[in-house]
């Protein structure tokens, strides 16, 4: 059925006992003196690939990458240019939100750990991760041989916790035991609130089932508004991290990419509004979005950052002093790496189209002439690079010839045109925020209360 298909025309927080613990330990200190200024960086979905899971080139990785938009093969220099370049910025802390890997593999984790995430720690930069849907548990963790896939060592939530224990986990100042959440404080005045929202619990080996979908457990959401809670009462500011959105970043995606928010997201981000959490860094959608909800006084935002291997590799700079945050975005131009002839930009825009259209022209009813769906195929590429780049704006031209070509789909599949319609179109409409540069005034103060 169409239905099943329509990702692809997008492309596809027991917790006060352990604050109590560790404020008895003297690790938390009231806060009476305004907010010093704090640097952060945000990177998210690297998805790196260690090189050895491909053993030798062939049809196994071939296929793999003719549904794929992201630059695997170039994930480890893509990976080797940004931890670079943000020991040259020195940030105070690094936020990593997810899918570090390219499937979850054990030696793929490894090599984020040796070759970042150590090279960081050792330039006395604070790097923090949460997992993505993409890192634990996944039956996908494979090796590849010529025509053939071996599976190979995946890992478990607690082998998460332990690899990435000097990444947030061992030094953190509460933990949530029904997942991966916890908190880690940076500073004496802020907080950062990991979220872990994945379904990993779910996957299947049996059927080969990666869940990509995301939700808040009612036990981490007791978590969560506990830690908010207490940080407020400290007069410490709060910001969070998590994989999956937790606001809609354009019109109909709860509907055409509902994977990609958190289950029942108006309910969740709604609550953490009001619980009083302002901002959530987030990923997954390879796209470079910031988006808000208000409730009632209460505005959340949700600031979506783009994947570093897939075009434009973008990454971000934020920087909290006193009652507001102003984000920064910045974008990796080329790497070390000959690409046929083409620019990095060149290379990278390739690799979306060409997973895009095949991705959308297979969603295509037989019926559908292949010139049409190939024309189709490609305004949705485009739709996705400008969505991916941030800040995009749809001209008439291009509302002229997405309505022109729903129209003519019309003519095989009403339900098609539709859906490509709308696609092709708010993926184009950015709204308010801005989507890579933006200051966010923090509406609560970071004064402890008496």
């Amino acid at each position: 059925m169409m239905m099943l298909k329509l990702p692809i025309f997008t492309v596809g927080l027991s917790s006060l006992f352990c604050t109590s613990s560790a404020i008895a330990m003297g690790q938390v200190k009231d806060n009476p003196d305004r907010m010093t200024e704090c640097r952060i960086a945000v990177v998210s979905d690297v998805h790196v690939m260690d090189p050895s899971l491909l053993v030798e080139g062939g049809k196994a990785f071939d296929d793999y990458l003719v549904h794929d938009r992201k630059m695997l093969r170039e994930s480890t220099v893509i990976l080797k240019e940004i931890t670079d370049r943000l020991i040259a910025e020195h940030p105070q802390v690094v936020l990593l939100t997810g899918d570090l890997t390219k499937d979850g593999e054990y030696v793929s984790h490894r090599y984020l750990v040796d070759s970042c995430l150590v090279r960081l720690k050792k330039e006395g930069i604070q790097a923090l991760v949460i997992p993505g849907n993409h890192d634990v548990n996944n039956p996908h963790a494979v090796s590849f041989m010529r025509d053939k896939t071996e599976r190979v060592r995946t890992i478990s939530a607690a082998d998460f916790a332990d690899i990435y224990a000097d990444y947030g986990y061992a030094d953190a100042l509460a933990r949530d035991e029904h997942s991966l959440t916890y908190v880690y404080q940076p500073t004496t005045n802020l907080r950062i609130l990991a979220i872990d929202a994945c379904k990993y619990e779910e996957n299947d080996f049996e059927k080969n089932i990666c869940r990509h979908d995301g939700r808040i457990k009612p036990e981490t959401m007791k978590f969560i508004k506990a830690q908010i809670a207490d940080a407020h009462r400290r007069g410490i500011r709060i910001i969070a991290m998590m994989h999956h959105g937790l606001v809609s970043h354009w019109k109909y995606q709860d509907r055409i990419m509902k994977g990609y928010l958190v289950d029942d997201w108006k309910k969740q981000a709604s609550e953490l509004a009001e619980a009083g959490l302002e901002v959530v860094f987030t990923g997954h959608s390879h796209a470079q979005d910031i988006s808000c909800r208000k409730k009632g006084k209460h505005t959340i935002y949700d600031v979506e950052t783009g994947s570093s291997v897939s075009y434009p590799s973008p990454y971000r700079f934020v920087s909290i002093k006193d009652d507001s945050m102003e984000i920064k975005s910045r974008f990796l131009e080329s790497i070390p790496v000959d690409l046929n002839g083409l620019s990095f930009a060149e290379h990278a825009k390739k690799t979306i189209a060409k997973g895009a259209e095949t991705l959308v022209i297979s969603a295509f009813p037989p019926n559908v002439p292949d010139s049409l769906k190939i024309a189709a195929a490609r305004c949705v590429g485009e739709a996705l690079i400008a969505n991916y780049c941030g800040d995009e704006k749809l001209s008439d031209g291009d509302r002229e010839k997405i309505n022109e070509l729903a129209d003519l789909i019309k003519k095989y599949s009403l339900h098609c045109a539709k859906i490509f319609r709308i696609a092709s179109s708010v993926l184009r409409d950015d709204t308010f925020p801005s989507d890579n540069n933006f200051t966010v005034q923090f509406a609560s103060s970071t004064v402890p209360l008496p």
